[in-house]
């Protein structure tokens, strides 16, 4: 886990940045060899597709390292780099609708439904293996959890997939998004409130021992 450095000091992955900045390369390796693993696990969660996923993540370093002349040292190195990453995926997702309405206008619902498969690819069930069933279960759970966070406001979507799954901080991300602490606070709990009725929507109604009476 990165550690957060206290009020008024500056992360130390920040001179790395800025020597990459002054052309050194290895500077810049060592950042990604630090976050890439990171990176790619959130694009993944993201995007829904490991492949895409290693593609958006590999974007993300080359805009890093276009941006680092002129970034700003303030909090968190990674935190920065996630606001690229997470504007990069919101991107990504908004050319997907974009071009699935095209396509639905132009060739038929049939051709959506191909599209929307590729967005699955990276929960097609395991082939055999001892776990296989395990791994599916867990898949299946992760597609019904997308499909509950898909139906959130964009900026409601955002805070919930970051502190759920990425495991931020308030504070980490509001800077990574650039809001207050307050903001991402009322986020959240109305987030909240939108996904309890569909919690209680997919909780199986408890049955008495001995059948229903």
């Amino acid at each position: 886990a990165a550690k957060i450095p206290l009020a008024g000091q500056v992360d130390a992955e920040w001179g790395l940045l800025a020597r990459a900045a002054g052309g050194n390369g290895d500077a810049f390796t060592a950042l990604v060899e630090q976050h890439q693993a990171r990176l790619v696990a959130l694009c993944t969660r993201w995007l829904g597709d490991r492949e895409a996923a290693r593609d958006a993540a590999q974007e993300v370093f080359l805009k890093a390292f276009r941006h680092a002349g002129r970034a700003v040292p303030r909090g968190q190195f990674y935190t920065w780099l996630y606001r690229i990453a997470v504007n990069h995926c919101l991107n990504q997702l908004r050319r997907r609708k974009v071009a699935r309405f095209f396509s639905f206008q132009g060739l038929g619902a049939g051709r959506e439904s191909g599209s929307a498969g590729h967005e699955e690819t990276a929960f097609d069930p395991a082939d055999g293996g001892p776990d296989a069933e395990r791994e599916l279960l867990a898949r299946e759970r992760w597609r019904a959890t997308r499909q509950r966070l898909e139906r959130l406001p964009e900026g409601q979507r955002v805070v919930v997939m970051l502190a759920r799954f990425e495991g931020l901080s308030g504070r980490e991300i509001a800077e990574t998004l650039g809001i207050t602490a307050g903001a991402v606070e009322s986020r959240l709990v109305r987030a909240m409130r939108r996904l309890a009725p569909q919690e209680e929507e997919r909780r199986p109604v408890p049955v008495k021992e001995g059948g229903v009476g």
